[in-house]
């Protein structure tokens, strides 16, 4: 990390990192722009052997080049820049405290992308939801340290100097909790009869599985967060998912597509029942 990034506030480092993280272009649009690179100086090529470098074409495709160069050189800008301003917030990260500086909302929302890429407004870790500094007013000094503890070891996780929670992922994958593990992570939230629904064990019945979601809160590092009885992933079960586990992507989108069609058909249903109280 440079001196000069080592000298601004964490305030000052997320609201950068965030402003250049909106800015960032696409690698879509880096590849198209190399690929029109590389066409524009065959063509070049070919008419500076068949009509000379002085013919006027031949000329406007040098001119094209250069520009579409200046192109490729903004755009790897724009994405080198987010890159190094992540490393820096992670790097910052090794030393997070629960200090007010450290819970400002655009702090969290930073340290959330850095760590998980999603731009969530809270931490949530060892089962506490941190929004902002009265979150952690009333918590413990053994809570306290434990919050702290997680979020330095996922940031150490991120720029790999610590094996402690691929450790973690360890007693969770090839064991009886990784399937509900995945089930949580495909639904996003979900209830123990829920998980039940979807695991593949015709044998298992739901107190089964609310006892391997259970065992799970209790490793070194919850992976969740639960509520009313519906669990969903912490910031570190997200970064557990992220880095370690294999979540089909077309299950989540189907089950992503469910939810909207129930969300669609219950609308429908609603509306209909409206006209028949006309």
């Amino acid at each position: 990390m440079s001196e000069n990034a080592s000298e601004k506030s964490i305030e000052a480092l997320a609201e950068e990192y965030l402003s250049a993280q909106e800015q960032e272009t696409s690698p879509e649009d880096l590849e198209e722009a190399k690929a029109h690179l590389t066409e524009l100086q065959e063509r070049y090529e070919r008419f500076e052997k068949d009509y000379a470098e002085s013919d006027p074409a031949t000329q406007q495709l040098a001119e094209r080049i250069s520009e579409t160069e200046e192109r490729i050189a903004e755009l790897e800008e724009a994405q080198r820049i987010p890159e190094e301003l992540k490393e820096q917030i992670l790097e910052e990260a090794t030393g997070f405290m629960l200090t007010a500086e450290w819970l400002d909302p655009d702090v969290i929302e930073a340290l959330n992308l850095a760590l998980i890429g999603e731009r969530d407004s809270a931490l949530i870790i060892e089962e506490i939801e941190i929004s902002d500094p009265d979150d952690v007013d009333d918590l413990d000094d053994i809570t306290r340290f434990d919050i702290i503890d997680v979020v330095r070891k996922l940031a150490l996780d991120k720029l790999e100097r610590t094996s402690e929670i691929g450790e973690v992922w360890g007693s969770i994958a090839d064991t009886t909790k990784e399937e509900p593990f995945e089930t949580v992570a495909q639904l996003g939230r979900a209830t123990p009869d829920e998980v039940v629904e979807r695991v593949d064990d015709d044998d298992v019945d739901r107190e089964t599985i609310s006892n391997r979601l259970r065992n799970a809160t209790r490793l070194q590092i919850n992976p969740y967060f639960r509520e009313d009885g519906v669990y969903q992933l912490s910031t570190a079960g997200k970064h557990l998912a992220q880095r370690y586990a294999e979540i089909p992507e077309d299950v989540e989108e189907g089950a992503q597509q469910e939810d909207e069609s129930q969300a669609t058909l219950g609308q429908n249903t609603a509306e209909q029942g409206g006209d028949d109280d006309d």
